[in-house]
């Protein structure tokens, strides 16, 4: 795993959890909207899913993937005298990936990627004249994922579209000035049971899990 994955980690844990403790805290509600470019790191466990195209066979296939990175933009709003937060949100993703058939043959030097779209909620768990501690969740929304892999007679793409899954969150918000602030998160996204079917031809993946886990850092502007 990425060590700045793991430092981000670490650190939006620790901070948290010293926040909660803290119990001088207190919560001062900032009412109106904020829009938040954000960037980080994305993690992937391994897949074996059923894989059936041609010139690879058909049956259980191995899916390595690597770390990767993701970018979006999200649009909060903030309750008035209320620790209740909404949000909408777009996101990419991508990971280099790897699938060996169950008959040997490799798609190699790929790329599995994604563009979603998420609503969540979120609330406060206290918050001082700095640091804001966030918990929360929602559902996603993908709007493409696909798997790209070269070989040597072309690009084969297998991809699927309209999943919806759920989302669960941790972030800090650290504030900068009454309209600016940093923000940092981690975020879990599930999609079970997917089915990617190739690009101009009959070939499909099925029963892939999508669930990736991501450390993101950005800055927020109220408006």
């Amino acid at each position: 795993m990425n060590t700045l994955f793991k430092t981000t980690i670490i650190a939006t844990v620790a901070i948290s959890s010293s926040l909660v403790l803290d119990s001088q805290s207190t919560y001062a509600s900032n009412e109106g909207w904020s829009v938040v470019p954000y960037f980080g790191f994305s993690q992937l466990g391994d897949q074996s899913p059923d894989i059936s195209a041609q010139g690879i066979g058909t049956g259980e296939a191995d899916v390595s993937l690597d770390s990767g990175f993701t970018a979006g933009l999200s649009l909060r709003y903030d309750y008035s005298n209320s620790r209740w937060r909404s949000e909408v949100g777009w996101e990419y993703r991508s990971n280099d990936s790897s699938i060996t058939a169950g008959d040997g043959s490799t798609l190699s030097d790929g790329n599995y990627a994604s563009n979603t779209f998420y609503v969540n909620g979120r609330y406060a768990l206290m918050g001082g004249s700095r640091f804001t501690p966030w918990i929360g969740g929602g559902l996603s929304l993908i709007q493409e994922i696909d798997i790209d892999s070269e070989r040597q007679e072309g690009e084969r793409s297998f991809e699927d579209s309209g999943a919806v899954g759920i989302q669960l969150l941790a972030a800090i918000d650290y504030k900068l000035t009454d309209s600016i602030y940093l923000t940092s998160e981690l975020r879990y996204t599930s999609f079970t049971d997917l089915d990617l079917k190739e690009e101009g031809s009959n070939g499909l993946v099925t029963g892939l899990d999508y669930q990736p886990l991501t450390a993101a850092v950005g800055i927020g502007f109220r408006f």
